[in-house]
């Protein structure tokens, strides 16, 4: 049976108001998975004070419970002064309340002696190497997330320019994710001038870096484009192309395109230059032959790399006895790439007549969304249902049947959320987002 959370006493800090706040002592994630990604994202035992609206996590004991992993961690903080004796009967307490909770066959000896934890961060540490992750790679992230805050604390954007140049190289894909992350949670805790602040750093940053303004130079190859590119357009482009990034782009997106025949064009341009006696010209396509080949190489590698993580996932969920857990424990690796690889299996599955492995593929797919669509805050889950949504009278009546979720702080997700379709090449989905955030903006208007 589930732990109930139990109410505790609370003074706050600020404004001295006394209140009750529901405190979690068990975490069994083998009974309630959500409490894991609670306690990662700091979001677990949080007080939030009804009189100043200050928030905070407290210092309350838990003990944490693992059992596919047989982790039994024990949180018991220094500020709670307890002695010897006291400390020994907090541990048995919460020792006792996760046996208690378990049917008599899952109560294994390793809960007997729980490991002690006096800081929260050691215990969190313990639980991401359990989970694979190592010292380095926590370190790793630790130090991006103190970054987020160095930046964010610039005195103005000449100091900015000054951390961007010093830290360019730490400023990566992997820090902009972590840049994001951190965003979502901070709106999640309803902490939105928090969420504010680091949407415009990070819109600022992809002016400054090296990786925004690659990104920048991707995007606009992926606009010059256009939706009906032909093979002929393609080779242009790149013969044009002055820009590495861009190049980038155009063999990453055209990569279709550059078959037997495509070659074959850009040689007949090299013997042409060399028959017109422009020597300069053909080896400059030569050596640009040379490179998109050495792309494509790259970008193939890239690709089927990608491709066999998220079908070693997708095996890892198939062949999991708690697939639910399973998911919640790899939500944030689950992006388009995995959905393809699902698609493209169900397709397989379907095409061999084996339709139970079909309809156990789509099974998990439907456990994905809900849990996609239960991890997102209430502005992104509103958001998903106005975009799959037929523009205007059906994105009408969600707003109106959400009118309390219609607000000045919606536009402005509906803004980033629009900013980043666009960044990402989805224009389509960018405007139809638009259309939803000018009918949501009336809305907000006639308030």
């Amino acid at each position: 049976m589930a732990s109930i959370p139990q109410p505790l006493p609370v003074t706050c800090p600020y404004c001295r108001a006394k209140f009750a706040v529901p405190i979690q002592r068990v975490v069994d994630i083998g009974q309630d998975p959500r409490l894991k990604a609670a306690l990662l994202q700091g979001r677990l035992n949080v007080a939030t004070c009804p009189q100043c609206g200050n928030t905070g996590m407290l210092n309350a004991p838990f003990i944490y419970h693992d059992p596919a992993k047989e982790l039994a961690l024990c949180f018991v903080p220094t500020e709670l002064g307890l002695t010897a004796t006291n400390q020994q009967k907090l541990i048995g307490d919460l020792t006792n309340a996760v046996i208690n909770s378990l049917p008599p066959e899952k109560r294994k000896g390793y809960l007997l002696q729980p490991k002690i934890f006096f800081s929260l961060q050691g215990l969190i540490d313990t639980i991401l190497q359990a989970d694979g992750v190592t010292k380095e790679m926590i370190e790793a992230q630790r130090a991006k997330g103190e970054l987020i805050f160095k930046l964010l604390d610039a005195r103005n954007d000449d100091h900015l320019k000054q951390l961007v140049e010093e830290h360019d190289a730490e400023l990566d894909y992997e820090f902009f994710q972590t840049l994001t992350a951190t965003m979502e949670t901070a709106r999640a805790d309803g902490k939105n001038d928090l969420a504010q602040h680091l949407w415009a750093l990070r819109t600022r940053l992809l002016d400054l870096t090296t990786v925004g303004k690659r990104a920048a130079a991707q995007r606009k190859a992926v606009e010059s484009l256009g939706e009906k590119v032909t093979q002929e357009d393609l080779l242009q482009k790149i013969i044009e192309c002055e820009d590495e990034d861009q190049l980038q782009a155009y063999v990453a997106l055209g990569r279709p395109l550059m078959d037997y025949t495509f070659f074959l064009a850009l040689t007949e341009k090299i013997n042409a230059a060399q028959a017109e006696g422009k020597s300069e010209e053909a080896q400059r396509l030569t050596d640009l032959r040379v490179k998109i080949l050495e792309l494509q190489a790259k970008y193939d590698a890239e690709v089927a790399a990608v491709l066999q993580r998220a079908a070693d996932l997708l095996r890892e969920i198939l062949q999991s006895e708690d697939r639910e857990a399973t998911v919640r424990e790899h939500l944030r690796e689950i992006d388009d790439t995995f959905f393809a690889v699902l698609s493209a299996n169900i397709a397989q599955a379907k095409e061999k007549g084996q339709e139970k492995i079909a309809d156990d593929l789509r099974q998990v797919g439907n456990l994905i969304m809900e849990l996609l669509h239960e991890s997102a805050p209430p502005e992104i889950r509103l958001i998903n249902q106005l975009l799959q949504a037929e523009y205007p009278k059906e994105t009408k009546k969600i707003l109106e049947e959400h009118a309390t979720q219609v607000t000045a702080e919606l536009i402005k997700v509906m803004d980033f959320m629009a900013e980043d379709l666009k960044r990402g090449g989805h224009n389509e989905a960018a405007r139809h987002l638009s259309d939803i955030r000018a009918q949501a903006a009336t809305m907000v208007g006639g308030k």
